[in-house]
């Protein structure tokens, strides 16, 4: 086994330890695992941590999750001496979130109003 799988292996097993559910880092960093092996590439560096993680070019929302997973998992293999390179923060385009919609009062007096209004949810049986 590629001993950067063995070392994800026990990084997800440590941050399970500490209490995080870690599945879907666990998917994403798999792929990425896959990504290097097929690459044959033993040694994180930036260059292939942001190829991999701007995959597919048209998935802008995921990037900076992917690569948030691989500067996390880097920085444990630098830590149990591994050599790695960390992927600086704020390289990628960060997450924009669309601004939320507030209800006006008279806007949430109706919508309760319409939802008194409705039969019961046995009502057709």
């Amino acid at each position: 086994m590629n001993a950067l799988r063995t070392a994800l292996r026990e990084y997800l097993t440590l941050r399970r330890d500490m209490g995080y559910k870690f599945q879907n880092e666990e998917k994403r960093l798999g792929k990425f695992v896959t990504f290097m092996e097929e690459r044959h590439a033993p040694t994180i560096t930036y260059k292939l941590a942001i190829e991999w993680a701007t995959q597919p070019a048209d998935r802008h929302a995921t990037w900076t999750l992917r690569l948030t997973d691989i500067r996390g998992f880097a920085r444990y293999l630098q830590s149990i001496g591994v050599k790695a390179e960390i992927p600086p923060t704020e390289v990628l385009p960060g997450l924009t979130r669309s601004k939320p919609y507030i209800y006006t009062d008279s806007e949430i007096h109706r919508l309760l109003a319409a939802a008194l209004a409705l039969p019961p949810r046995d009502a057709f049986s």
